[in-house]
């Protein structure tokens, strides 16, 4: 999957994010963030 439809699914602005990303003003959350808090991973024990 690339940047931009990973982008797209998460309803964040591909553009805007690599804006934020370049110049380091980190307004927009890192994009592995924004999955774990929207597909929260718990995995159950054994």
């Amino acid at each position: 999957m690339s940047l931009v439809a990973t982008t797209r699914k998460l309803g964040i602005s591909f553009f805007e994010y690599i804006h934020d990303r370049i110049s380091l003003s980190d307004k927009i959350p890192e994009l592995d963030t924004i999955i774990r808090s929207k597909f929260s991973i718990n995995p159950q024990p054994l």
